[in-house]
């Protein structure tokens, strides 16, 4: 019984409003046992729950698991600030474009020297064509560099084009997707290139062949993957819901496979002339990746799209696949690598500690990651490893708590500890780690506000699931704050009109109903019942309110008071968290409203005159005060009005004397008069005027 009253309290926390209504259903439904209200649990069972702490060396998948993920080295780049694109060589370097010099960097093992220098902007595609020669393709000036023993040629300019971002080999020909018109070329040497296929997109950014020869290009601007058969015949393969197919692959069996970003902002045009020392455009002109979101599609051999994968906190910047065919996408934000199955189940294989994945490459348990801001090449090194780790992120339980029993699942060697602390961010103050020997183990760290949770993964077959941390905090008193009563069909407040006396405005209906709201401060976010009583002025009675069987949670209520007697009320509300505390932790705290009227007698006229034009008239009130006097001719809905005879309508008992000739056309009329108290209560009488 006790698991199923415990309140769970997900990472991240939920809205009251979803929190709130199980734990009080179930109060009421079972009273016996509120001893069990109170306990809440962390529950880490989700990817997006698992993987906000830190991550090395391990994989989350969509399951809820953590297992062994890329084992990743760290080579840093000097002389750049972004990588754009790599290639690997045949014997197993890695050739690296960046920017904003233009450089292409050699990694191997974990040294990292510069191999050529184009001199250009940025490095945005390398190839390698036939015979083994290394073709660059840079921005601005459609510049393609020809790399031979580390030395760049230029090797081609194409006509018209500022930005070749994508290169390709078909069939032995080089091929170019290029902007800002949005065209293929055929690469020749010199000036000879020649234009393959012209969209009418601003820029094509990606661009691959297929096993039957065919280019694939995908454009930036409306989100456009064609196929290429020939020059100039061209066909739309899909017409996707994003702003640009940023990149495509092809797996051995035939599928293609294409991300696509949806930016939030729209796009601009490419700056031919940067500043010197700013970071490059990309195909949209923005300097860095604006906010956006990123799908990875698959198109198989029917032509039949699917999205496998879909992240609306960030887009995706590169895309690989293994020997397999599995694809892999590194994101554009937070520097992660995921990978996705046939059956969309999705799992991040790794997290580094840059913001963006510029290129990547998975060949079984080897290959790498190159990540921007600053610029890395990770070699991937293996599958986890005896340094593999996972941490959560700092749990808030968002006051001072004591821990449980953890609870979690295993399998293969994994060491699990805690520590705790009460700063959001774990610094010097922070309890140290300690060890919780197996599932059912109570919690060592010292009681706190926050609570972190560490697994080392062992060896190859470890896993952790199922993680729950619970906890209880102190209760703590939700305080009543403000009481209000006021009449609910009166608008106390009202905005002065500037072509009308004080006393014009909307005509007040009176209404026996008072509406009473009240605030509160609940820090610990419990389940409240309200009790509410009144007691007149000059009693030392409190009157309940509520019936014994009412049930108050909102912190409104309506109260009618026609069958009370005129006088000044008070009302007290009490704020109880009886629901979800065990009778001796139940905290209540109660606060008293200021006195307010309850009048549902209308004003009476004393004395009404007309003589000509000039209108007298004594208007009284049992409690007071009156507040409007008007007129109105021959039955007329339009009520004009009168101004009390000393200027203010503030008392019980006012006159009026007003001469009523601007009002009132000549000839024989009838007049009526109507007077009004605070509370809505109206009085009319009528008078013939000749």
């Amino acid at each position: 019984m006790k698991n199923v009253l415990a309140r769970v309290f997900s990472v991240p926390r939920l809205p009251r409003a979803i929190r709130v209504a199980p734990a009080l259903a179930l109060a009421l439904l079972l009273p016996g046992v509120a001893g069990a209200v109170g306990t809440r649990t962390f529950q880490l069972d989700t990817l997006e729950k698992l993987s906000g702490g830190e991550l090395k060396g391990v994989a989350v998948g969509s399951d809820g698991v953590v297992r062994p993920g890329l084992s990743l080295g760290n080579t840093p780049l000097t002389d750049a600030s972004t990588v754009f694109s790599a290639l690997t060589l045949g014997d197993g370097s890695v050739l690296l474009g960046t920017s904003p010099s233009g450089k292409i960097m050699r990694v191997q093992g974990e040294q990292s020297t510069l191999y050529a220098d184009t001199g250009a902007l940025a490095v945005t595609s390398l190839v390698q064509g036939p015979g083994g020669s290394v073709y660059a393709a840079t921005i601005p000036d459609g510049k393609i560099f020809k790399v031979t023993q580390g030395k760049a040629d230029l090797y081609a300019t194409l006509p018209g084009a500022g930005h070749v971002w994508a290169l390709a080999v078909s069939k032995g020909s080089l091929f170019a997707a290029a902007g800002p018109d949005g065209r293929v070329f055929k690469v020749e040497a010199g000036n000879a290139s020649s234009v393959y296929f012209k969209s009418d997109e601003p820029n094509l950014v990606s661009l691959v062949a297929d096993s039957n020869g065919d280019l694939l290009a995908g454009s930036s601007g409306k989100g456009i993957l064609y196929r290429i058969s020939g020059p100039g015949r061209a066909t739309v393969v899909q017409d996707f819901a994003g702003d640009e197919v940023k990149a495509l692959a092809v797996s051995p069996k035939g599928a293609v496979y294409a991300i696509v970003n949806e930016y939030t902002e729209p796009p601009e045009p490419p700056r031919r002339s940067p500043v010197a020392g700013s970071r490059p455009p990309g195909p949209n002109g923005a300097s860095r990746p604006r906010p956006g979101k990123g799908a990875l599609y698959r198109i198989d051999g029917k032509g039949r799209v699917e999205r496998l994968m879909r992240h609306d906190e960030f887009h995706y910047m590169s895309l690989a696949l293994d020997d397999a065919g599995e694809p892999y996408v590194g994101t554009g934000n937070e520097g992660r690598v995921y990978t996705v199955d046939d059956a969309h189940a999705v799992t991040l294989v790794a997290d580094t500690d840059e913001r963006q994945i510029g290129a990547l490459a998975i060949h079984g348990t080897s290959g790498f990651v190159a990540a921007s801001d600053p610029p890395v090449h990770h070699r991937i090194l293996g599958r986890g490893g005896n340094d593999a780790l996972w941490i959560s992120k700092a749990l808030d339980c968002t006051l001072p708590a004591r821990f449980g029993a953890l609870s979690f699942q295993t399998t293969g060697g994994v060491e699990i500890s805690t520590r705790s602390g009460n700063t959001q961010a774990p610094d010097g103050t922070w309890s140290g780690w300690t060890t919780v020997g197996q599932s059912g183990q109570r919690v060592a760290s010292p009681g706190a506000r926050f609570i972190q949770v560490r697994a080392r993964l062992r060896d190859g077959r470890a896993s952790l699931s199922g993680l729950t941390v619970p906890f209880v905090t102190e209760n703590m008193r939700a305080v009543v704050t403000d009481v209000t009563a006021a009449p609910k069909g009166i608008n106390l407040v009202r905005e002065p009109v500037s072509t009308l006396p004080s006393t014009g405005g909307d005509t007040p209906k009176h209404d026996a109903t008072v509406r009473l709201t009240w605030r509160v401060e609940n820090p610990d976010s419990d389940a409240l019942r309200y009790r509410v009583a009144f007691q007149r002025d000059g009693q030392t009675l409190w009157r309940d309110l509520l019936r014994n069987e009412e049930t108050l949670t909102k912190t409104e209520y309506d109260w009618d008071t026609g069958a009370l007697p005129e006088g000044k009320y008070r009302v007290r509300v009490e704020a109880s968290d009886e629901f979800v505390n065990p009778p001796g932790d139940a905290q209540k705290h109660a606060l008293v409203s200021e006195p307010f009227l309850v009048d549902n007698t209308p004003p009476v006229f004393r004395a009404v005159e007309v003589r000509g034009r000039r209108l007298t008239a004594q208007v009284q009130d049992g409690l007071g005060p009156v507040v409007r006097v008007e007129l109105s001719v021959d039955g007329r809905s339009d009520f004009r009005p009168l101004g009390a005879k000393d200027g203010l309508f503030d008392s019980a008992d006012e006159s009026v004397d007003a001469d009523v000739s601007s009002l009132v056309p000549a000839g024989p009329h009838i007049v009526t008069i109507r007077a009004f108290d605070a509370a809505g209560n109206a009085a009319m009488v009528e008078r013939e005027v000749n």
